[in-house]
């Protein structure tokens, strides 16, 4: 196995989103299109490329002429793609049907960008042609969600839309007075409200141009590079193959921030690298789906769900990546923990030294530099109060500039045909993320219009009666359910509409209660029935789904208590004085590597039951807040470790069982 084998996104290019539903949604049915129209793909999706950097470069333009063409473009890209029912497909009536549906998007987004200034006016009243080319654009989004993710997501929005219309009918606090169709198609169509509403224009500016910056910087080379890194820096130690997967995930994740993505880029390759080392198959996958999932809360680019958090919370984006870093490197902390110990229990191995690089390969200023540099740029204009979508552009400028001088490809049309394949990629990348958040938007705008969210928050109160770790628990569970089966931006962006609230009301930081709530849309992704990101690595790991999906679990178990953390220890997201914080990050850090240890067996050796429950005693108490639980914690941890260390001296060595890493049967 070469150390320099070309991982999957630098095939696909873009976020992965063009082979997989984005976050880990269910992978869609893709057509077969004619030869004549095949290159109308490319052409619209460097189109819709071209777009947000001419945008980018120039300026956005006013929000619904900014937004209409980005989600229209993405719509027809989409039909273009994703088959229709199955009885249509291929067929010369399913090309008829979504001929009509592509003229019938060019028009409706046309239609809002010609009369923006009528709409926007003062003294707008809504024409028929408005509400009627409305119900159109609606349905035609409802299906191409339905091709993209499945039946689950869009049924939902109709069901939100049924609430807004038969709100008379519902019993008591759930009624309403009900909103008329014209109303609707008006609130979803012809304002700022609807489809074109806030988190659209986040999709159509900032989303937009960090999908192009990770596409191109991908498909020229960044993701062997970061392939590369975490192969010297962790696949020299005790289960080397689970440690790569963790690392290249963190990695990978500064410029995926999708579960999917990772997936299908890394798990490409270090689900085949763990397979050759013995590893179990649903090890393999377990490992590559939790390591993963993590990505989306990794700064300093982090999922889609964390620019929607920016926008919704008015802050910077920067203030959110801040807020991440404790929290995210406390995930991989927990995960790399419980990787150690199942490897060393399971007596897994170190990756070969030939198949691990040398840095002046990976490291060499021509291969590093373009994806460094630019990386370095985005990160100092993050600081220095740039917008997101503005130190997109310029690292984007930066990379294509840096790559077209300095890249691997040995003529300059080679690499400038390397970069308009990862434009084009990358605009299809775009796709199901712009797709997935114009949908949510039918949801939120029916949230806001029916004051649904309002009572569903004081629902969650009076279960609890006021009471935060039950609030807690409630808000866990609702927003792992949201989760279940949608992408984790959507699943976030509904849990910040209902549940959000009520942990406000309870005297939450802002930041503490979306946080949160997005940790949980992104776990749900490895928590059974519904378990996207695991179905995704088990498939490529040719493994029993559920039985990754429980070694995941517990592989993950200690990553569930940091969402908790953040409530209990506000100076985990930078909140308090400098000694607090760094103590609230060292005890932290110390209870989820003992939590894992109570999860796993094992700490320096194999640990009994008795010993696993001091262990997890010691983790809730390092993870309590308060000087006494700390050092409580600290003492039965460190007993612990004294006892097992006095154990591993009086043990015979004993050589690990020669079927201890041996694959496991179907």
């Amino acid at each position: 196995m070469p150390a320099a084998r070309p991982i999957a996104d630098e095939r696909r290019g873009g976020d992965g989103a063009g082979d997989r539903a984005a976050d880990g949604g269910p992978s869609p049915t893709f057509r077969r299109l004619p030869a004549w129209l095949l290159p109308t793909i490319p052409a619209v999706a460097l189109a819709l490329a071209c777009f947000h950097l001419y945008t980018g470069a120039f300026g956005a333009f006013p929000n619904i002429q900014q937004r209409a063409p980005h989600v229209g473009l993405c719509l027809v890209l989409a039909l273009l793609l994703f088959a229709p029912a199955r009885r249509l497909d291929g067929s010369r009536i399913a090309l008829a049907v979504d001929g009509l549906l592509i003229a019938a998007v060019l028009v409706t987004c046309g239609w809002v960008v010609v009369q923006y200034d009528r709409i926007m006016s003062i003294g707008f009243f809504p024409l028929a042609a408005d509400t009627w080319l409305g119900v159109a654009l609606t349905l035609v989004l409802l299906e191409v969600t339905r091709r993209v993710v499945g039946w689950l997501f869009p049924l939902l929005a109709v069901a939100f839309v049924a609430y807004a219309y038969f709100g008379p009918l519902f019993p008591g606090a759930w009624a309403h007075r009900g909103l008329s169709l014209e109303l609707i198609s008006e609130v979803l169509y012809s304002t700022d409200r609807g489809i074109w509403g806030l988190v659209t224009g986040v999709s159509a500016t900032v989303i937009a141009m960090f999908v192009i910056f990770g596409g191109i910087l991908l498909k020229t080379g960044g993701g062997q590079t970061f392939m590369d890194l975490a192969l010297y820096l962790s696949g020299r130690f005790t289960g080397g193959g689970a440690k790569v997967a963790t690392v290249a995930s963190s990695l990978f994740g500064t410029v995926s921030g999708s579960a999917a993505a990772n997936v299908a880029t890394t798990g490409t390759f270090t689900i085949a690298m763990m397979r050759k080392l013995g590893y179990r198959r649903s090890f393999a996958g377990a490992v590559e789906a939790v390591a993963s999932s993590g990505g989306q809360i990794m700064p300093p680019i982090m999922g889609a769900g964390a620019f929607i958090m920016a926008e919704l919370l008015g802050v910077s984006y920067m203030e959110v990546a801040l807020a991440a870093v404790i929290p995210a490197i406390l995930y991989f902390t927990s995960c790399f923990a419980a990787i150690h110990f199942e490897a060393r229990r399971c007596g897994y191995g170190t990756v070969d030294r030939k198949d691990v690089p040398s840095p002046r390969t990976f490291l060499h200023w021509r291969r590093s530099l373009p994806v460094f540099g630019p990386l370095a740029l985005l990160i100092s204009l993050l600081v220095m109060g740039y917008t997101p979508a503005t130190g997109a552009f310029w690292a984007t400028t930066a990379l294509m500039a840096a790559y077209l001088a300095l890249g691997t490809e040995e003529t300059f049309a080679g690499r400038l045909r390397m970069l308009l394949d990862g434009l084009i990629l990358a605009g299809r990348g775009l796709v199901v993320v712009a797709i997935l958040i114009a949908c949510s938007q039918i949801i939120l705008a029916m949230i806001a219009g029916t004051g649904v969210g309002v009572k569903f928050s004081a629902l969650i109160i009076s279960l609890a009666q006021d009471h935060l770790l039950l609030s807690l628990v409630l808000a866990m569970g609702i927003a792992m359910v949201l989760g279940m089966g949608l992408p984790t931006s959507a699943a976030y962006i509904l849990a910040a509409a209902v549940v959000a609230p009520a942990l406000i009301r309870l005297d939450l930081l802002p930041m503490q209660a979306h946080l949160f709530v997005f940790y949980y849309a992104i776990l749900s992704g490895i928590t059974p029935p519904l378990c996207a990101t695991v179905f995704i690595a088990a498939a490529m790991a040719e493994a029993n789904w559920f039985k990754t999906a429980l070694l995941a679990l517990r592989l993950a178990l200690a990553a569930f208590i940091v969402p908790f953390l953040l409530v209990y220890h506000p100076e985990l997201i930078l909140v308090g004085d400098p000694l607090d914080i760094i103590m609230a990050a060292v005890t932290g850090f110390v209870g989820t590597v003992a939590l894992a240890a109570s999860t796993i067996g094992w700490l320096v050796g194999p640990a009994g039951w008795s010993l696993r429950l001091v262990l997890a005693g010691a983790a809730i108490a390092l993870i309590w807040p308060g000087l006494q639980s700390d050092a409580l914690g600290l003492l039965l941890l460190l007993g612990s470790f004294g006892q097992q260390m006095l154990q591993e001296r009086r043990r015979t060595p004993v050589t690990p069982s020669s079927s201890a890493g041996l694959e496991e049967k179907r």
